[in-house]
């Protein structure tokens, strides 16, 4: 799962960014073109998520600790009292169990967002998804290329990192030649599967990505990074 500026480092700083982001998304995923299914199903993400840090996983470890004191007393204390088991953790009303992977789907959903044609600032800044990150600290992506093997042919593996903004555009260019744009992606590692210039023969190629956010490209390009690519 890739780090996100925006989402608190700590879990109780994040039950707080969760409660309030649950409480704005109606009203900012509606503007932004999302389905009520889409929202209804963020929701109920969110409230199991953030039941499971606040109450479930507090209680479970409480009654860990409970349990491990009665397994102890009842090996070691001399007294020869008889305690009473620890009762059982009951929860009132917990909320229905979501499918894992929640955390991978809201920041899928929150990308979403900040590539809508109807997205600001203004928006992201009241749903609490603008980073702490700056382009002075990150001024271009950081990537790395490899050779990989495709079902057909030879292909470039890339990853990289985007420090909370929405996607990076990808340019390359082989052999020298004129630098071209490839892709904006959203989400890492991206493929380069362009079949090569010449059958069998090997190829010299070269990486270049800068950020994209709202679907526009900007800022400054990467240091650039070569492999050759071929049988």
């Amino acid at each position: 799962m890739s780090y996100q500026t925006y989402f608190p480092a700590t879990e109780a700083e994040r039950i707080v960014w969760l409660g309030h982001f649950c409480d704005k998304l109606p009203t900012h995923g509606t503007a932004l073109g999302f389905t009520g299914d889409e929202i209804t199903a963020t929701v109920a993400d969110i409230v199991f998520y953030k039941w499971i840090l606040q109450t479930w996983n507090p209680a479970i470890q409480q009654s860990s600790l409970e349990a491990s004191a009665y397994k102890n007393a009842i090996a070691t204390d001399t007294s020869a009292t008889i305690r009473p088991l620890p009762t059982s953790v009951v929860f009132d009303n917990p909320p229905t169990p979501r499918p894992t992977g929640i955390l991978p789907r809201l920041f899928n959903l929150v990308q979403r967002m900040k590539l809508s044609s109807g997205y600001s600032d203004s928006i992201g800044q009241d749903l609490g998804i603008i980073g702490g990150q700056n382009t002075s600290t990150h001024p271009f992506p950081e990537f790395t290329v490899v050779q990989d093997h495709g079902a057909d042919r030879e292909r470039v593996k890339i990853s990289f990192t985007k420090f909370g903004h929405g996607a990076v555009s990808i340019d390359s260019r082989r052999n020298n030649g004129d630098w071209e744009h490839l892709s904006i992606a959203l989400s890492k590692p991206w493929y380069d599967e362009r079949p090569l210039l010449a059958s069998n023969v090997p190829e010299v190629r070269e990486y270049r990505l800068r950020w994209c956010d709202k679907n526009t490209p900007s800022g400054t390009y990467s240091p650039v990074q070569k492999l050759t690519v071929g049988p």
